[in-house]
This record gives structure tokens, sequence and C-alpha cells, in this order.
């Protein structure tokens, strides 16, 4: 499923310098019998991970030629494999001594300086390689080392704040644990776990969900289960903000598009469906894996190595538009380089995405780094720094809604329960991303108190940007969205059979630990129900509608364009401030605003009419400021049905 295994059998193939690319004394490197049988036996035991016999044949092998360059490359590599650095200088060091423009060595030594921290040392033997290598692949790979190992001298130098927490036993386990999800209200914490109890060729990847508890802890963590869960591979998974869609990664699957495919289920109270193949655009016959749904649900993220990339595997992203998902776009070259690009996470805060990257200047391996949308650009990713990141391959980096802890898998953090865990991080605040808040609600039949479903939009009042829509659960009427921090909003609930409803709030004085909630009763269709129009407003002392009103007023038209037979009336109405006359006139001139901008739009005027009621029918005291403003509005009473 994805291209970064926790296990992967490799056959190693160690590029010993008697391929003929070094100096060497004779064409098998030795002239010494003793010294070439012994080193081929060292070689076949390094091939079987027998490292300890092949430094035992390797050293004789020395001992018989003292200047057997290729039996120094081998013992390098044997203490470079099992990551004992210290010792591996040694080896290419004595290769230098023989042959001081030994590019093999020069690049094995400042591989050993960098995995020790040891940044100049790395530095002035890159140099030198590359005041002695011409023009070429060979160059260029050797510029690269000398900006990481620059970047990663100055990262190692001024280390960011990390304290890494185990999420604890039960998620993890003495399997593997990895890919972390959260829904909005980081009430559920998801995630993919390996088993390879059967033997090393068949381990069974599915996904599992954890509940936090009210000890504050997260809780026994339960498969998910059929139809999600199968004899295949599923995992590399992304959860919508209110966790009712999931969508994950499986291999080989039927009904699949290629090797990888990305899929989508739904969950309808405690159930999931059958899980639904995005098909194409998405899904081609190359690698698709590692999904990010935007909170808004339009936009997914994922990695692929189809066609048409800048090599490797390289992130992507596609809108969902009004005839589903389109063409897949490459997030370009600031992203994606011409090594591998994996695990994107679009923050719920729409504008901060974190990724990994083996391509871009960092600390050695695949780093994490974070990028922001500005202005529809990326910004140039910045590293998270060290030791987030290290010589050894970081990945799979998400963060909650509210910016302040990531959670990502690793298995070199004590305590382990085995194999990759699964942990969480307070994250320093230059890597934060927006702050974000969240408002969670149910929507009902406001006559039977019976939990509906409907569709649910939200609007920015500020911009009048639509921030995201939803639909509430068919069987408990619940809902749960995400909303930029600090701005006010306003909602437009519908359901068929009903009258739809408006409503208007603020988060600027929200907190961000607790949702905002909202109880959304909406009114069957009946003769002299109304609907407060809360977000249609006017000028000050005006008729004159503000721009913001446009997005209601058009839920209006497109309401009595698919309700015929309704007729309405127009209401205008003022608070008590001012002559009962100023009022009257006001009133009656926002209401035929109101009536002509639902004519303009297509609406016939024998189905409306307008009145003005002045301050004569209040719903709220006049006495005090809320009071006054809930008296200023704008009602629409079905007349006929």
């Amino acid at each position: 499923m994805q291209r970064i295994q926790v296990i992967a059998w490799v056959v190693i193939t160690v590029l010993i310098s008697a391929c003929g690319s070094q100096k060497k004394v004779t064409p098998r490197g030795t002239d010494n019998k003793k010294a070439y049988m012994l080193f081929g036996e060292a070689l076949k035991q390094f091939q079987l991970y027998e490292f300890d016999k092949s430094l035992d044949l390797i050293n004789k092998a020395i001992a018989k030629d003292p200047s057997y360059i290729e039996a120094y490359d081998l013992k390098g590599n044997i203490f470079m494999t099992t990551e004992r650095y210290e010792e591996a200088k040694g080896p290419f060091q004595k290769i230098l001594q023989l042959d001081p423009d030994n590019v093999f060595a020069l690049k094995d030594l400042s591989k050993a300086h960098f995995e020790l921290h040891e940044y100049d040392d790395a530095l002035r033997n890159l140099n030198y390689l590359l005041s002695i290598v011409g023009p070429g692949d060979e160059r260029l790979a050797t510029q690269k080392r000398i900006a990481q190992a620059e970047f990663a001298k100055k990262a190692y130098a001024n280390p960011v704040p990390y304290e890494p927490v185990n999420v604890g036993p039960q998620v993890n386990t003495k399997l593997e644990e990895y890919f972390p999800g959260l829904d909005i209200a980081e009430e559920s914490l998801y995630f993919t776990r390996r088993d390879g109890s059967v033997n090393l060729y068949e381990q069974n990847e599915d996904l599992y969900v954890s509940a936090w508890g009210d000890d504050k802890s997260w809780q026994q963590a339960k498969s998910l289960g059929p139809p999600v869960n199968t004899r295949e591979n599923e995992g590399a998974f992304s959860a919508s903000p209110d966790g009712r869609y999931l969508f994950f990664t499986s291999c080989a699957r039927p009904g699949g598009e290629g090797r990888c495919d990305i899929w989508v289920t739904t969950r309808s109270g405690e159930k999931w469906s059958e899980p639904r193949n995005l098909g194409r655009p998405v899904n081609t016959r190359d690698w698709e894996s590692q999904p990010s749904i935007s909170a808004d649900g339009v936009t997914l993220f994922f990695a692929s190595d189809r066609p048409g990339g800048f090599g490797g595997i390289d992130i992507w992203s596609c809108q969902y538009g009004s005839n589903g998902w389109e063409t897949p776009v490459n997030l370009g070259p600031k992203i994606n380089t011409d090594k591998d690009e994996q695990f994107p996470f679009i923050h719920p805060d729409g504008q901060t995405l974190y990724f990994s990257s083996e391509g871009l200047p960092g600390m050695g391996g695949t780093d994490i780094y974070f990028t922001r949308l500005k202005n529809g650009e990326w910004s140039t990713p910045v590293n998270l720094g060290y030791p987030i990141n290290t010589s050894k391959d970081e990945w799979n980096f998400i963060v909650n809604r509210k910016g302040d802890m990531a959670y990502f898998a690793s298995e070199g953090i004590e305590p382990n329960y085995g194999g990759m865990d699964i942990y969480a991080l307070p994250l320093y605040e230059g890597a934060r991303p927006n702050k974000t808040s969240y408002v969670k609600g149910y929507v009902y039949d406001i006559k039977t108190t019976k939990r509906l479903q409907a569709q649910l939009v939200l609007l920015n009042t500020g911009t009048g940007k639509e921030e995201t829509r939803t639909t509430s659960d068919a069987k408990d009427g619940n809902f749960i969205v995400n909303l930029p921090a600090n701005n006010d909003y306003a909602l437009e609930a519908k359901a068929d059979g009903y009258l739809f409803h408006s409503e208007n709030f603020s988060l600027t004085q929200s907190s961000l630990d607790e949702p905002f909630v909202l109880k959304v009763g909406l009114k069957p269709i009946e003769k002299d129900q109304n609907i407060v129009m809360k977000n249609v407003l006017f000028e000050v002392d005006k008729a004159n509608l503000k721009p913001v009103s446009y997005a209601e007023l058009n839920y209006l038209v497109r309401f009595l364009k698919n309700n015929p037979t309704i007729t309405i009336e127009v209401g205008g109405h003022t608070d008590n401030t001012g002559s009962e006359a100023r009022n009257k006139t006001l009133s009656n001139d926002r209401a035929k605003a109101v009536y002509s901008y639902l004519i303009e739009k297509g609406i016939d005027a024998n189905r409306l009419s307008y009145k003005g009621y002045g301050s004569t029918v209040p719903v709220a005291t006049n006495d005090t400021d809320e009071g006054r403003q809930q008296n200023r509005r704008t009602e629409i009473k079905i007349v006929t049905h």
C-alpha cells in the first residue's frame, strides 16, 4: 500500500570498489589469494545479515593484505549498516590514505560524520569531493549533500522543543501502530495496525479507532471491522472533521483501478457503509495513496507516482465540483522534487500543509516540512527542525485542530510497547497552523422534536464566502464542522418538507477547547408559519441590502422555485427607536427591497406581497441592545401552501 514499509526486506548488493571505478592493485583488488577468498566469504555473510561473521572474516582478509581497499570498503559498510558510525570512520579514512581521491570513501566518510553530527568534517570531505568530480549527476548529487549538511549543521545547533509522549497501551501494542488521524473534536483517534503474527510475508493492515475517555486518556482501540477492513490491506487514511467520512487506501481490493487506490466509506450512526472506490480521475493504474481531506470536504490531497510529476512520488490535490472529483493537480516544484514527497496532511485551517520529503534540504533521510497557502500559492516549505527530524526517516505527521499538539509514529522513542508506536508531541509555536474553532449541534423538527437529516451551509458574514457545508446524520441529526476562529458566521439549514432555517453567530470570543453549540429547529411547511431571515441585513437607517444578504436571499429564491405552490408575505420589522411613522416607512421600504430582489431573480410577483410593521410586533424587549437587535428583522410568512 505505502511505499515506505515498516519492515523492508531488501537484497543488499554492496557497491564494492572492485567494480572498476576505483584504483586497485589487481583486477580482483588484491594479489593475495587468501585475502581474496576471505573477502568473498565476508561478502556472502554480509548479504545474509550475518554482520559479526562478516566483520571477523574481513578483518582476517585485511590482516593478509593491509592495502586491500575493497576489504576496508566492506568493513566500513558493515559498520554503516549496523549504525556503528564512529567505528565506520576508520576503514574509510584508511582507504583515503591509500587513495586520496577515492570517491566512494569520501562519500561514505562524509555520511558517517553526518550521522555523528560532525558537520564540519562532513563538509570538508564533500567540498573536496566537489573539487575532483566533473560535471554531471555526481556533481549535482554532491552539491545537494553539501546543502543538506549546511542545513543540518544549523538545525542541530538550534534545536526545537521536543517532548514526545506515548499515547498509551490502549492504542499501542507489541504490533505496529502508525498513520494516526483525529476527528475535529479530538474525541476519536484513528490509526492503522499491522498484524505480523502470521509470518513476515503475510502482514495484514487494518483500521482501528480509540475514543477519548472521561479519564482524559485514550480508551481500548477497536477494529472498524467489515466492510471497511478485509483480508486485503487497509490504511493510510483521512477522516472528515465530523468523523462520518473515511478516505483510506487499499491495495489489490476488488473493484480497484490500479496497484493501490483511494476509497471512501460513510458512517451512519455506528455503522460504516460498503467502501466506494473514488475512481478516475483520482485513481489510475498507478499508485495512489495517503489521502488527506480538507475540513470543508472540497479538496483532497494524496501521494502518487502517476505520470506528470517531478520524479518518484509526488503530492497532488483535486477539487470536488458539481460533477464529482476533478482532474488532480500536481502541487508543483516548490513542494515536489525528483525524490519522494509523501504523507500530506492538510490542517483544518485549510492553509497549512504538512508533508514528508527526501528531496528538500534536511537532516538526512526523509524529513517533515510544512508550507502555507498564500494568495493561491504554496510558500517555500519549512523543515520542522531537529530533533523532530533526524538522519532517519520521519513521516506521517498530523496536527490537532487547535494546532498545539502533533501526532506521529516512531519505533525509536521510549517508552515503546513494540515496533512502531503512536506518540503525541506538543508543537512549538513557529510550526503551528492558524487557530480554528468548531461548531456542533443537531437538527430537529420543531413540532415533534424528531431528529432530522438536513443540509447545512456556513458562510463567513464578513467576507460573504462559503466556509463549509455538511449534512446532519440521518439517525441522530448531529453535525459538527470546523471553522476559522475569530469570525462571525451565518448558518443556513434546509430539509425536504420544511422551511429553511437561518442563524447567525460569532466565534470572536469562543473557546478553542469547547465547541459552539447550535440546536437547529426546522418548521414544517404550513400556512402562517414564518421564517426569520437573520442574515438579511441593511445599511443603518436605510433600505439598501448589504451584500452579505444575497446568499440567504438566494436560498429563499431556490426554496420558492422548489415549492411552486407556495405564496409568501415579506414582513419588515424595526425596534421602537425613532418615530412610529419613520419606523413604518423604513420597515415597508426594507420589505419592498426583498420583494423586488425576489422578482428580479425570477419569482412571479403574484406569489409575493410585502408589508412594513414598524415596531408594532416585537419579539423581544426594546430595553436592551440585544432585544432591539432581535426586533429589527425581516420575516417570511407562508400565506398559501
